[in-house]
């Protein structure tokens, strides 16, 4: 009798934990999909196949050169992948800090060997389009082979540049320097995450080269002029939405393919009638949930593409929900979403120093330009329309200008009041030798510094 009693208080026990679970798991599924389907009728799309890049003729794509193909028809870690992959590697390493107002240490042009094969790439660079064989449908298991490949390519461009502009032979280090750019766009609507970090890096190594020939004032109005057409139209804001909204499908495809299967399928549960599961089904729309509406209002709302913007209280929104998910009981429920987030604010200030990079680039071509015709900077940089600049890019933090002063040395100083938004005199903060681009200090365009 005692035995039967335990028996039904166990089996009752387990009904009544069981319709909680199913509670709970309905209200998290409703929770999800009724968000959803109000993003959806927005216009947004949550699954992979909206991320995918349209495929290109083959005799137009960069993608199709000899140097990436053999990266993609061959298993990893075979012989003909692993040529492929260290083609263009290279053991040396230079510093690109240009942004401290350093020049590259040293530069030695001893690598003839791949002379031959940038001049291919850059026959191969004349083609329209890029799109690499990636099996987007592979999520975060996708490989990418390529980054690594062309990242190198990009340094031996760079280096090249480098030495051409310490021999005087301004043309070739500005085709050169052209290449670079022209390597990093190819990743423009590469919608990984880390595809558009390689992108930002390659771009940083253009900037060095033309930052260098610009304080030796080495540049010729038709170099600037070239410079100026390459990095008119770039626009890292578009590929970090992209990215963004791929690692949110991503992980939308990963949560749809672990709710059919059929885990905890116990002898128990199928001899009560009942699926176990309604717990982890609770949990994975709870956390996927989390991940798609902290991406997309708080994260992607603080991007704005049409006006050229980045908010930053919206990313300090952001972070203060990511930070609320650490800090709630019982954190590990939201275990999944707090591991696949992306950590927004470093995301956010690496695209933000880059596109502030280029504006400011694109505006120093200009100021150089006025200079070789005027033997002078303008005292202002509308002074600059429309003869050597059609449109002056803004603060991509607020709605005034970035600050530019001519000085009587004949200088100048122009600069984005940064991350926090507030007039610093236009200089970084150092922290522990480096540039803490997020609390303090504003980012100038660099004048050459002394060790």
């Amino acid at each position: 009798m005692l035995v039967k009693r335990i028996a039904i208080g166990i089996g009752f026990s387990i009904f009544i934990i069981a319709l909680l679970a199913l509670g709970l798991k309905r209200a998290s599924q409703n929770e999800w999909e009724n968000w959803k389907a109000e993003w959806q009728v927005k216009g947004e799309k949550f699954d992979i196949s909206s991320n995918i890049p349209n495929k290109v003729p083959d005799h137009q794509n960069f993608a199709k050169s000899q140097f990436f193909v053999p990266l993609f028809a061959n298993d990893i870690e075979t012989q003909k992948f692993n040529e492929a992959r260290d083609r263009f590697k290279i053991n040396k390493s230079i510093r690109h800090d240009w942004r401290k107002g350093k020049k590259r240490d040293s530069i030695s042009w001893e690598n003839s060997f791949f002379e031959s094969d940038l001049a291919l790439i850059a026959e191969d660079l004349k083609r329209p389009y890029c799109r690499f064989d990636i099996q987007y449908q592979d999520g975060f298991k996708a490989q990418l082979p390529h980054l690594s490949t062309i990242k190198n390519i990009a340094y031996l461009f760079s280096t090249r540049a480098g030495e051409k502009l310490i021999k005087k032979d301004e043309a070739g280090a500005m085709q050169d320097t052209l290449n670079v750019i022209q390597l990093g766009e190819q990743l423009r609507l590469e919608p990984f995450l880390i595809s558009q970090l390689v992108r930002i890096s390659i771009l940083e190594m253009s900037i060095q080269t033309f930052w260098e020939g610009q304080v030796n004032g080495q540049w010729s109005n038709k170099q600037l002029i070239a410079f100026q057409e390459k990095i008119r139209d770039i626009d890292l804001l578009k590929g970090i939405e992209l990215a963004l909204k791929l690692e949110r499908n991503i992980a939308n495809q990963w949560f749809t393919n672990i709710t059919k299967e059929k885990n905890g399928s116990e002898e128990l549960a199928d001899m009560l009638g009942i699926n176990l599961n309604f717990i982890a089904r609770y949990f994975l729309y709870s956390n996927q949930y989390q991940i798609n509406k902290i991406i997309t209002e708080d994260i992607l709302s603080g991007i704005d593409i049409s006006n050229h913007k980045v908010s930053t209280k919206q990313i300090k929104i952001a972070e203060k929900k990511i930070l609320k998910l650490k800090n709630s009981l019982l954190t590990s429920r939201h275990s999944i979403a707090l591991l696949l987030l992306p950590n927004c604010k470093i995301i956010m200030l690496k695209i933000s120093q880059a596109q502030t990079a280029l504006n400011q680039a694109y505006i120093v071509a200009a100021l150089e330009r006025y200079r070789l015709k005027n033997n002078k900077y303008p005292r202002k940089l509308n002074n600059l329309q429309p003869d050597y600049i059609s449109k002056i890019p803004g603060d991509l933090f607020h709605e005034k200008d970035l600050i530019y002063q001519s000085n009587q040395d004949s200088s100048f100083n122009l600069y984005s009041r940064g991350f926090n938004e507030k007039d610093d005199g236009g200089n970084f903060f150092i922290q522990n030798n480096k540039i803490n681009f997020s609390d303090k200090g504003d980012w100038p365009w660099p004048k050459i510094t002394k060790d």
